[in-house]
């Protein structure tokens, strides 16, 4: 945990105090400098290795290298500073270590370019693609696919490429001999920092396209350019007979670059001893915000299992915080899922123009440039396990140590691990065929939005879809490698992403002890990070421990803190108490509402403006410990803390967090500059409405789902149901005397499916 708050530090600083570093004008002989060493091969031999899951991943980035600028160019500042400053803060965003951006001199082409061979053998029907049916996710899948097109014969050195930005991922610690999962950990760290610098490389190199720049990534796997040489000549590194070492990590990264024809204002090279230099007391103690030496590489003083947050010292509860008559929860099919209802027409002709080709996200380019990648890594969530299972996985607790290890030591922030309720599926596609439950786990991958860039947002700005996307693309990775993992070993396994997923996340974080649910309704809330998170799920039925929901006194804060439904830009959010909702209470809100503002957003991409202000969004700092344990352990203080958040002005924009462009995209798909930006502010307003005037839409109002004609929600009759709606209390003491009964179904439900809820 931090000592110090990084509030006042500019995000394209990163967590490093690189800037404190001597630096000289020098001219440095690249040429000498040796590349980085070629990954080895898929441990074929070593079936536990998780190497071999990662290799089919590691090829994704490498088809995004190569592609075609965009034929305009985007709206630019003049200043070079300002674009690279720009760039860097995004790579840092998307979680890099460290980036620096330097001139390609001669010296840093390489002699014989990299390519990766395995490409050729590869192609998108090799993966076959399972999702083709929904229309948002066909359309991410079609953007990867465009990249599997590519082919390492088209590849001729960039020359009129001037810049290069360096992007480097530091290493967590060597897993131990001991711990838990280090029998699929070990001697994987290269291959696993190759794949997240290669995630922000290819995130990177698709931005500059489609801001109308010619950009080609390089990576250890294939590149025309040398890296280390780039490090060097980029201020991120010193040379040695060994190598490059950098400050702070040592030799402990992998690396990519990615060449760009953009001009840029590069970094100077570090001074000769500038590593040794790095090791002060300033960067021991963290001090103006920076990641502290004393901290050591993640997972230092930690387990891989345990993760990052201290989830061990959290209360655990047999049943979840929030009340769930599981018997008469009914299951609902994908058709009323809002975004898919807004794909299919039933919100309108401007919802659905603005959900085709996910609009709402691509008029963003950053949000645009991750596309892509999602839409690459889909067709891997499905396969066939092998047919002869590895031996030694009988045991469920060891079984789930070396998953949730394997995640954190991914990039996972939490996991949970849960048993799936017949309700937590869909009960239909897309396309209207019947959804059977085919797995018995589902583990839940937890994935921090970031504290810093919320810092800089108004919630419902520019930046805001791509905060989600960033948070999907990491959880999709890690499940599709697990995934993929837990196949080769012979377990059948399934991610179940935002482009294409047949579970329902919520119920599941839940379950798995992520999380309450909040007043924020369609969620649910981190004692941690509170509600600024994605999830990615995979499901399995590899045998596992499961984990036990949590309470830290969220229902409490929530019913006297109404912070999110103040804030909210549409009022979604209900000021009002629980209501039971197809056999569950909640704090109902107006996902219909809800889902148009996200959608129809004009200043600004998608909406987060609930997770920006909650008093739960949190920096992580020491001196937010004594207010997140009162708020756990001490009831009487829950008000005073709500309204001290408001007294000291958390859930504000803090100018010096702000680093993205505010670039919209017209109707001939040229990058322009916003007309409008949200920049909200903290509404002070005592006055709630007298009445919520909220709709909601129980399963009796479901549209059929083989059904894709246009059906508008009937708003009148959603009001009607929510005022008419029965508190949990008077739900749960019918429910004692016997005299609840089998919600009312659709015509279209099946009736073996409704015989479940009787």
């Amino acid at each position: 945990m931090r000592l110090f708050s990084s509030k006042n530090r500019a995000v394209h600083l990163g967590d490093y105090p690189l800037e404190r570093l001597p630096r000289q004008n020098r001219a440095i002989d690249l040429s000498l400098i040796a590349p980085p060493p070629s990954l080895a091969s898929p441990a074929a031999e070593n079936r536990a290795s998780l190497v071999n899951a990662m290799s089919p991943y590691l090829n994704i980035m490498d088809r995004m290298r190569l592609g075609d600028a965009a034929p305009q160019q985007a709206p630019l500042p003049d200043s070079l500073e300002a674009r690279s400053e720009h760039l860097k803060a995004a790579c840092y965003y998307l979680d890099a270590s460290m980036v620096g951006v330097c001139p390609i001199s001669e010296g840093l082409w390489l002699e014989q370019p990299r390519v990766n061979t395995s490409l050729a053998a590869e192609s998108a029907q090799a993966y076959g693609v399972g999702a083709a049916d929904n229309p948002m996710a066909a359309a991410s899948v079609a953007e990867g696919q465009a990249a599997w097109g590519r082919s390492e014969a088209e590849t001729v050195r960039p020359v009129n490429h001037r810049f290069a930005l360096v992007i480097a991922c530091a290493f967590p610690r060597e897993p131990g001999d001991d711990e838990p999962g280090c029998d699929w950990l070990q001697n994987s760290q290269a291959e696993r920092a190759a794949l997240r610098a290669g995630e922000v490389g290819a995130v990177m190199v698709n931005y500059l396209r489609m801001l109308g720049f010619e950009a080609r990534l390089h990576t250890v796997t294939a590149a025309e350019l040398n890296i280390n040489g780039a490090l060097v000549a980029a201020g991120l590194a010193e040379a040695n007979v060994e190598g490059v070492t950098m400050p702070f990590i040592g030799d402990q990264f992998g690396a990519v670059a990615v060449s760009t024809t953009l001009e840029l204002s590069p970094d100077l090279p570090l001074a000769d001893g500038a590593v040794r230099a790095a090791q002060g007391l300033g960067w021991w103690l963290g001090w103006g915000g920076t990641r502290a030496g004393r901290q050591g590489p993640d997972f230092a003083k930690r387990q891989f299992h345990q993760g990052l947050f201290p989830t061990e010292r959290l209360k655990r509860v047999e049943d979840p915080t929030t009340f769930i008559d599981a018997a008469r929860v009914p299951r609902v099919p994908k058709r009323h899922d809002m975004f898919i209802r807004g794909s299919i027409g039933d919100l309108g002709e401007k919802a659905q123009r603005e959900l085709e080709g996910f609009r709402m996200i691509t008029k963003s380019p950053f949000g645009h440039a991750m596309i892509p990648v999602l839409g690459g890594m889909v067709p891997l969530q499905y396969g066939e396990a092998t047919t002869d299972p590895a031996e030694g996985y009988d045991d469920p607790e060891e079984n789930s140590r070396r998953i949730k290890a394997t995640m954190h030591y991914l990039g996972a922030d939490m996991v949970g691990i849960c048993e799936i309720p017949d309700y937590a599926w869909y009960s239909h596609d897309v396309d209207g065929s019947e959804i059977t439950p085919y797995h018995k786990y589902a583990i839940c991958i937890l994935i921090d939005q970031g504290y810093d860039t919320m810092e800089g947002a108004s919630g419902d700005d520019w930046i805001s879809g791509a905060q989600s996307m960033r948070a999907y693309m990491r959880a999709q990775l890690i499940g599709g490698v697990v995934g993929s993992h837990l196949r080769d070993l012979g377990f059948s396994a399934r991610g179940h992403s935002v482009m294409d997923q047949d579970v329902l996340h919520i119920p599941l974080n839940l379950l798995a002890g992520l999380g309450e649910l909040p007043r924020i309704g369609e969620m649910v809330l981190n004692p941690f990070v509170g509600p600024r998170f994605k999830s990615g799920i995979l499901t399995t039925n590899l045998p596992l421990a499961v984990d036990k929901p949590i309470d830290f006194g969220m229902q409490d804060f929530c019913n006297k803190c109404q912070k999110c439904a103040r804030e909210c830009p549409c009022l979604a959010i209900p000021f009002g108490d629980k209501i039971m909702f197809n056999g569950y209470e909640i704090w109902k809100p107006d996902v219909e509402k809800c889902s148009r503002y996200r959608i129809t957003n004009a200043a600004g991409s998608m909406c987060g403006r609930c997770m920006k202000t909650c008093p739960y969004n949190l920096e992580g700092v020491m001196k937010e410990r004594p207010f997140l344990w009162s708020a756990m352990h001490l009831p009487f203080t829950r008000k005073w803390l709500a309204k001290l958040d408001d007294v000291v002005g958390n859930g504000r924009i803090n100018p010096i967090k702000k680093w993205w462009w505010d670039h919209d995209t017209d109707e001939t798909g040229r990058v322009i500059e916003a007309a409008r930006v949200n920049r909200r502010q903290l509404n002070f307003r005592n006055d709630a409405p007298s009445q919520d005037r909220i709709a909601c839409y129980p399963i009796d109002t479901v549209p059929d789902p083989v059904n894709v004609i246009p059906t508008s929600p009937d708003r009148k009759q959603g009001m009607l149901a929510y005022q008419n709606a029965e508190r949990p209390d008077q739900y749960q003491q019918r429910l004692r005397h016997g005299t609840v009964e089998a919600p009312v179904m659709p015509a279209w439900y099946n009736a073996a499916e409704g015989e479940k809820h009787d």
